[in-house]
């Protein structure tokens, strides 16, 4: 069985597979004896409720997966890139690998696999939505984890952060509120947080056991641990980047999001009354935002620097500018404007006829915020209205925000062109102000911390597979025009018919 501190040249799982791909048997086998047989599936749930046991478990499964692909695919062309496809961003090129979501182009963004409506019905929960630790084990491993899968990893992070208090109520939360408060107002709780994560060095197992000289094959152990540790206390950061002070009374107890709702606790006297309410919604949103399209800016930055040896928190500290501007399509800050000046300009008493003309005449030709066009409508938006129309049943401004869409969807239709669909920022930035977070610059900071699951996730699997660092080739546009030029000219000699001249010359 594959041991973590042994590496992979023990004895290693596969699974036979017979020419109608039924399961025959399971055998074990060395390195480089005999035949490998590749498993074809993500192998068996693992039953260990130890989170590192059960990657453990999934490695070698996943070790035979890329032999395989590479043995018997090796040569095989996946995409083409032309010249259009450089200079419009390789946004149709198929050229990164990444293990824990995909964009689906008819059912939206997968979690290994599993659509989000799968995901919200499947995964264990903590009150009325799934826990942000049932997400990170099904990114980790590509199992849905039990509830006492869950259970155990929640304790695990609990217990870690309790080794690590004096990151938001000793002298090292010290240090970060002083550089966080000496900084001028306008800095956004996005650039805060970036410069918080710099210090943010809390676990260092992996750069000290490559200068004392570990194996590559057992680097990722240690970049788990770090990692484990990252997680389990970035809630009190994100509490630091939205009170500025200590955080004091905070015990550490509880899953993720109830850890980090004490971090947040005096924020707003309207989020302390709704506790209850405002955990399911953030574990909800979590859950729906843990991972992004790796061709994301933000995901690919990650990707290509956590194949470096910068730590983790250097990593994601480099990350996150990457996500003050996310969604493209408009942030939540954006929406509550757009939507705050409807609002203003209609009064109380108004008509369908009014509310047409000011939302036209406030959409800007260049950007259309918080919509898009596409030929489905964002299964996470539909996850939040959903949740929107069972717990805030009644609320103005979430009927205001469906007509703006209803609007914009009725006067923007054109013939044979995709129809507009509203993004997650239009009903997410409505149910945070219910809740009392009403300020839409510091929720994007909750919005980046939900993606860290997914981003440290694929870190990990990065270094299990010891993956090489991004390095493609650049040219300058003569070059690629030189480039083209002599291809075109090997291409019209090869197309020149052959003239025998010595027949020629007989005649």
């Amino acid at each position: 069985m594959f041991h973590p501190s042994r590496g992979f040249r023990r004895v290693r799982l596969f699974t036979l597979w017979d020419k109608g791909k039924n399961c025959i048997s399971e055998r074990k086998a060395n390195f480089g004896t005999g035949e490998w047989h590749v498993s074809k599936t993500r192998g068996e749930p693992s039953t260990s409720t130890n989170l590192k046991e059960a990657l453990c478990e999934k490695i070698p499964v996943h070790h035979d997966l890329l032999r395989y692909i590479r043995r018997y695919f090796g040569p095989n062309i996946i995409s083409q890139i032309t010249v259009d496809s450089l200079y419009d961003g390789l946004s149709d090129v198929n050229a990164i690998v990444k293990e824990t979501s995909e964009i689906d182009p008819k059912r939206g963004i997968v979690y290994r696999g599993l659509t989000i409506p799968e995901v919200v019905t499947l995964l264990p929960r903590q009150g009325n939505s799934p826990s942000a630790e049932a997400i990170f084990w099904l990114l980790l491993t590509g199992d849905i984890p039990t509830q006492q899968q869950t259970a155990s990893l929640i304790a695990d992070w609990t217990s870690r952060r309790q080794k690590y208090t004096e990151w938001w109520s000793g002298p090292r939360g010290e240090t970060i509120v002083s550089i966080l408060r000496s900084m001028p107002e306008a800095i956004t709780p996005m650039h805060r947080l970036s410069v918080a994560l710099t210090i943010f060095n809390i676990s260092k197992q992996a750069k000290e056991a490559k200068r004392h000289g570990a194996m590559p094959y057992t680097y990722w152990e240690y970049t788990y641990e770090d990692a484990m540790e990252f997680l389990a206390t970035l809630p009190a950061i994100v509490g630091l980047i939205a009170k500025r002070k200590m955080l004091t009374n905070v015990s550490g107890d509880g899953d993720w999001v109830q850890f980090l709702i004490e971090c947040l606790t005096n924020v707003n006297e309207s989020f302390d009354s709704r506790k209850s309410s405002v955990a399911d919604f953030l574990r909800l949103y979590i859950t729906l935002n843990a991972d992004d399209d790796g061709g994301a800016p933000a995901a690919h930055v990650t990707h290509i620097l956590g194949s470096t040896d910068l730590h983790i928190n250097e990593v994601l500290s480099s990350s996150v500018l990457a996500y003050v501007d996310e969604p493209k399509t408009g942030t939540m800050s954006q929406w509550k404007e757009l939507q705050t000046k409807v609002q203003n300009t209609l009064g109380r008493a108004w008509t369908e006829h009014d509310l047409r003309t000011r939302v036209l005449n406030l959409w800007s030709r260049d950007k259309l915020i918080g919509h898009m066009e596409a030929d489905f409508s964002d299964p996470r938006y539909i996850a939040l209205l959903n949740y929107a129309r069972q717990h805030l049943p009644d609320n103005s401004e979430i009927k205001l925000s469906q007509d703006i869409t209803r609007i914009l969807q009725s006067a923007l239709k054109r013939p044979n062109r995709r129809d507009i669909y509203p993004e997650q920022s239009v009903i997410a930035s409505i149910i945070f102000q219910c809740y009392g977070l009403t300020d839409m610059s510091f929720n994007q900071t909750i919005l980046y911390m939900a993606r860290t699951l997914g981003m440290i996730a694929s870190i990990i699997w990065t270094k299990v597979v010891n993956a090489p660092i991004e390095h493609p080739i650049s040219k300058c546009t003569y070059s690629y025009i030189e480039s083209v030029r002599d291809d075109s000219v090997k291409k019209r000699k090869c197309r020149t018919p052959f003239v025998d001249t010595h027949k020629s010359t007989r005649k």
